[in-house]
């Protein structure tokens, strides 16, 4: 099989068009139509059906490119991009594995710029790791790039960057009997909650931000690892929840929500971005991660 074969059907696959996939590699298109005739004699399907003004991948052809976009990044990527990387140009894809809370606030304004800056570049950000042996391995095996969460990575061999530090606040219905212009501490702990926690290590952030010690017990109705889903509930219950303000500025009042500070000195809910060592002068992943970086403090300017 010809490297160059499956190189340029990856790039009709991320297109979705013969002339855009003929300029991104520089060649004609009619050199990508035979690289694509030659693929169909090999593999004895169509792999791609006009739809429209348009071409539309087969299932085989779905099958395939995510079977063979990993190896050939890294084939053709692997080397050149530690020394030479030009966004404008790059067919590259960075992984990350986030959480969907965070991914809310990076994601959208990551692609917008991404769109901008390097638009063949491809990012998949929806992987997700619950424990720590997997998060470790994947970074290691580069099965992913970078991986953003609230916890860093403490063995040896990773790199953590503190990239945002988000203040905590309180939502509350406002429908809420008793709970309207403003939040006391024993209002607070006379109240039912959602708790939001971590999913690795199952901790609730808001003890874990607490400044004085250990948070006085509360009654718990409800504890999830989801965001929306606290702000969710609480919109329906006279329960409180606590959140990052990002979240409250955004959704509160699609949700109905009222905000409190937290009632108690606390510290900051940090966020942190962690990759491995042995991608430390790899210039594409440099790139990526000042991206990232610069995505991060957009959200806090």
């Amino acid at each position: 099989m010809d490297l160059n074969l499956l190189k340029t059907f990856d790039a009709v696959m991320k297109s979705k068009s013969v002339n855009e996939a003929a300029e991104i590699l520089n060649i004609t298109a009619p050199a990508v139509s035979h690289a694509l005739n030659r693929l169909r004699d090999q593999y004895q399907d169509p792999l791609f059906i006009r739809q429209g003004r348009g071409i539309v991948p087969t299932n085989f052809a779905i099958e395939l490119h995510s079977e063979i976009q990993e190896p050939l990044s890294f084939l053709l990527n692997g080397s050149k991009s530690r020394q030479d990387f030009e966004p404008s140009k790059s067919q590259r894809t960075f992984r990350i594995s986030s959480h969907k809370d965070i991914d809310l606030m990076l994601v959208p304004a990551l692609t917008r710029y991404k769109k901008e800056v390097a638009p063949h570049v491809v990012i998949q950000a929806d992987i997700e790791h619950l424990n720590e042996v997997d998060r470790q391995d994947d970074l290691r095996r580069r099965k992913v790039d970078v991986i953003i969460a609230t916890v860093p990575l403490s063995d040896h061999g990773y790199h953590n960057e503190l990239i945002l530090e988000l203040e905590a606040v309180v939502v509350a219905s406002k429908r809420h009997p008793t709970i309207q212009k403003a939040l006391t501490f024993d209002e607070f702990m006379k109240a039912q909650h959602v708790t939001w926690r971590t999913q690795r290590q199952s901790t609730n952030v808001v003890d874990s931000i607490f400044m004085e010690g250990d948070l006085p017990m509360r009654h718990v109705s409800y504890s999830t690892g989801s965001l929306l889903t606290a702000m969710h509930l609480v919109s329906e219950t006279d329960w409180l929840g606590a959140c990052g303000k990002w979240h409250a500025d955004t959704f509160a009042e699609k949700l109905g929500l009222n905000i409190f500070p937290l009632p108690f000195e606390s510290k900051k809910v940090p966020i942190y971005m962690t990759w491995h060592q042995s991608q430390k002068r790899d210039k594409g992943h440099e790139w990526f991660r000042g991206t990232i970086k610069k995505i991060a403090q957009e959200i806090i300017d």
